[in-house]
């Protein structure tokens, strides 16, 4: 090989190192680049999670006072649902030994109350009116249920508030068998779903009052036949829905579904009676 081709060759592997070089310079300038905006990024995250609950806070002055200004402040908050969870979490089921929540993901587990209304029920209007004044015992304890109408099941949060302070305490699983609401449940699940025996499951006349979106010569307070339900007929709340549990107790005889806006005041209320062994829904209001 003459004295051109060495001096060649020679340059071509000089050239290569020194690109090979820059490459992987650049490389790790990228990877470097990548871990500084997730470190930018996760401060980013952490300083919009403070404000935010500090905004919350400052709407809220009485975070614990009223379980439901509690409950917006702990879903719409990570660093507060960290707070303000057991560890170790734990979850009871029926007949089977109690296990660990290592894997507990809150964002999927109340993902059920991510839409546009949630579910509360009672047994009567006077525990109604008493949610609403939303007065409760310095220690006490409130089940957010998330009941299941396909499969039959429930999922209990079970949260107790302790020297002044609501956390989440522990999970429990059931099915509808085991719960006092057992029968009503089993109705309501068919109720939403089957339309022919909605219609056959409404109380003819049934009493219906609807307010006025302007005044009140718009409202209706009286009674229509059965078969004109289909004209009054709301969404019904389907599928997956919820129960605030804060000491109701049921009788038997009469349920109050009430359907609450997230995020406006309005409500719709189905007021449903058994009847010589059968359920009916009495009485609408919105």
């Amino acid at each position: 090989m003459d004295i051109k081709c060495k001096f060649f060759l020679a340059a071509c592997v000089l050239t290569s190192v020194l690109s090979c070089g820059k490459i992987e310079q650049r490389a790790a300038d990228v990877v470097h680049d990548t871990w500084f905006e997730e470190d930018v990024q996760a401060d980013t995250l952490a300083e919009e999670e403070e404000e935010e609950l500090d905004i919350i806070e400052e709407e809220s002055p009485a975070l614990d006072g009223v379980f439901n200004d509690f409950l917006f402040a702990y879903l719409h908050s990570s660093r507060l649902r960290r707070e303000r969870t057991a560890r170790p979490l734990r979850l009871e089921q029926t007949d089977r030994p109690a296990k660990i929540l290592e894997d507990f993901d809150p964002v999927f587990e109340f993902g059920f109350l991510s839409g546009e209304y949630f579910t509360t029920l009672y047994g009567n209007s006077q525990q109604m009116h008493a949610d609403d004044e939303g007065e409760l015992e310095e220690d006490s304890i409130v089940s957010l249920q998330r009941i299941n109408l396909n499969d039959r099941t429930i999922r209990n949060f079970q949260f107790l508030r302790s020297q002044g302070r609501w956390r989440l305490d522990v999970v429990r699983e059931s099915t509808f068998e085991d719960d006092d609401l057992c029968d009503y449940l089993n109705f309501y699940a068919r109720f939403c779903s089957d339309s022919l025996f909605q219609i056959q499951s409404i109380a003819d006349p049934l009493h219906v009052v609807i307010q006025g979106s302007e005044d009140e010569e718009g409202s209706i307070d009286g009674i229509i036949d059965a078969d004109q339900w289909q004209t009054f007929c709301p969404e019904m709340p389907a599928g997956i829905i919820s129960n605030i549990k804060k000491g109701q107790h049921y009788g038997g005889h009469r349920i109050l579904l009430r359907k609450s806006g997230q995020s406006s005041g309005l409500q719709e209320i189905f007021t449903f009676t058994r009847e010589k062994g059968e359920w009916r829904l009495t009485r609408y209001e919105n």
